[in-house]
């Protein structure tokens, strides 16, 4: 489904005011805490950030596995925002499970609760999918990434608009046909193979208001579910499901005390391409642990590390030799539990066949910043996600890879143990991520 346009505090209250900056303006970090939920998506967490003059509503995924922000054209009407600037860049974007295409403008951008505190760039960019894939951003209105810079490339495209006779050379109103998906994409390929157009950079958003001192440089989730938790069939009722929503912390993490238990558990970030960490081995509960394999060298110039930390994937997606060893492992404790995992391979399988309590669990040793181990557990009921995807079925939330680089990703069922600090601020390749128990409401 999609938000209507709704209109907040203007700029000029008070609360507003003290986290609004424009591009030349800063103002002392703060920390906000925004309401997050999995509904609109039904796995991935969104929130809820407001677009241009208007102030449009916009559901946008929040992904550490993807740097760029993007909204779709069918919420974000950009030639009715009178805060609109066009530009000569384009983006194109590939992610695992979709990709899109289209112009990138700059406008004003609100995050934060509007009953409460928000942080606003006056002028921020912004793309819009004007092209994308068939099932793409199905239910949400785009995407805010929240990695680093080197994920948020763009096509400068002033040359070649320039040349066609395009005036101004702007990406926006967008100057191609619509085509195909495929047949657009390549032909930006070809664009830049000719040198008619050539590859530039766009600021993350996140990267962007901590530049201009609105938040510190780190951010932190508390979420409960890597699926959306369906044990009624009515949809108000879904809604409501407090293990359905959590929080997403702007500029902050360790001061919400509210929302975890004991001392933190901290994990190297060894590059900031992705959150890229250091898988050291997969254990399952009563066995021996299974050693990861590094990272192939043929893949280390885009890949960096054997496992990255992705609150965009809603799974835990183990390189395929330590899935192999973690089902070998599971075999040799129950050989039901390996035919249950092949029935739920399926779809799903009845909530009553799936017995938490027989389960084990996982742990996942990573590098910290000390070069040590640090344990982290996955629980039975993180990687089985119950009252999915209907009342009284549930899914498996483990995959192999399935492709031949040594990479893991650790997505939704390993945050939902954890309320997950990911703190930058230590420099460019120097950050980590802290895991604390997190204290169910």
């Amino acid at each position: 489904m999609k938000t209507k346009a709704h209109r907040k505090q203007p700029a000029s209250s008070p609360k507003a005011r003290k986290l609004a900056a424009g591009p030349k303006r800063s103002r002392s970090p703060r920390t906000l805490r925004i309401p997050i939920t999995n509904i609109h998506s039904g796995s991935d967490y969104t929130a809820r950030i407001l677009v241009g003059s208007q102030q449009v509503a916009a559901n946008v995924i929040l992904d550490t596995g993807s740097s760029t922000l993007a909204v779709v054209p069918s919420v974000y009407k950009a030639s009715e925002d009178t805060h609109m600037g066009p530009s000569s860049l384009a983006q194109r974007v590939k992610y695992g499970t979709g990709e899109w295409l289209g112009p990138v403008v700059k406008t004003s951008l609100v995050l934060g609760d509007p009953a409460g505190e928000t942080a606003i760039l006056r002028s921020a960019p912004i793309a819009i999918t004007v092209s994308q894939s068939k099932g793409d951003f199905t239910g949400v209105d785009g995407i805010l990434g929240l990695a680093y810079r080197s994920l948020n490339d763009a096509v400068d495209l002033r040359h070649h608009l320039t040349k066609q006779k395009v005036s101004p050379p702007v990406t926006y109103p967008w100057p191609f046909e619509a085509g195909d998906f495929a047949t657009r994409w390549n032909h930006f390929a070809e664009l830049v193979a000719a040198r008619d157009a050539y590859h530039a950079s766009v600021e993350p958003y996140f990267t962007e208001l901590a530049s201009h001192g609105l938040a510190a440089n780190k951010f932190a989730f508390y979420t409960l579910r890597s699926w959306v938790r369906v044990a009624s069939r009515k949809p108000a009722a879904i809604a409501r499901d407090p293990q359905n929503h959590g929080y997403f912390v702007l500029g902050g993490g360790e001061e919400q005390k509210g929302l975890y238990s004991g001392s933190f558990k901290k994990v190297a970030v060894v590059h900031d391409v992705y959150y890229n960490t250091d898988l050291l081995a997969v254990q399952v509960d009563g066995c021996p642990p299974v050693r990861a394999g590094r990272l192939q060298a043929q893949f280390r110039a885009d890949s960096v590390s054997n496992s990255i930390v992705d609150s965009g994937t809603n799974a835990l997606v183990l390189a395929n030799d330590v899935c192999q060893g973690m089902i070998n492992s599971l075999s040799k404790l129950n050989p039901q539990f390996i035919r249950l995992i092949q029935q739920a391979g399926q779809g799903s399988v009845p909530s009553s066949a799936v017995k938490l309590t027989e389960w084990p669990r996982l742990h996942l040793f990573l590098k910290g910043p000390d070069g040590k181990p640090v344990k982290l557990t996955c629980l039975p009921e993180n990687y089985w996600q119950d009252q999915h995807p209907a009342p009284g079925r549930s899914v498996f939330q483990i995959r192999p890879a399935g492709n031949p680089v040594n990479q893991s990703v650790l997505g939704l069922p390993l945050m939902n143990n954890y309320y997950t600090v990911f703190d930058r601020s230590l420099g460019a390749g120097r950050g980590m991520i802290k895991f604390a128990t997190i204290k169910r409401h």
